[in-house]
């Protein structure tokens, strides 16, 4: 009995790409802050390293900045990753949001009945995962 090289090569290629791959792209989430007075809005990619990354750097090249300040009124997780969590903190070190794969938004201000921007120069967010 004889196998055909197109079948050889057919069996092949079918096993090597159903040979699983890491999923790099499941070790970051994406970021969006959001001015809900003017409708900017900016977003970022974030490792789930839990360090702690400055938001001027982050957000400094995106719509939401605006002659060097960063003002935002809520902020949305727009790629999830399972167990992925963000905290963000003001400049004073208080925690201003927690984001997380079942809550994916927060509003920034702190009162959910208005959309005032705050400034976020000298704030920080860091991500993590959480490990089951």
């Amino acid at each position: 009995m004889q196998i055909s090289f197109a079948v050889v090569i057919g069996l092949l290629a079918s096993s090597i790409s159903a040979i699983p791959t890491s999923h790099r792209s499941s070790h970051k989430v994406t970021v969006q802050l959001i001015n809900d007075s003017t409708g900017a809005s900016g977003s970022a990619s974030i490792p789930l390293n839990h360090k702690k990354k400055d938001i001027s750097h982050l957000f400094g090249h995106t719509n939401i900045a605006s002659h060097g300040r960063i003002l935002a009124s809520s902020v949305q997780l727009t790629k999830i990753v399972q167990g992925g969590f963000c905290t963000i903190w003001d400049a004073h070190h208080r925690v201003i949001a927690n984001l997380n794969d079942r809550d994916t938004f927060d509003d920034l201000d702190g009162n959910p009945d208005a959309a005032e921007p705050i400034h976020l120069n000298g704030a920080t967010i860091a991500c993590g995962k959480e490990y089951a």
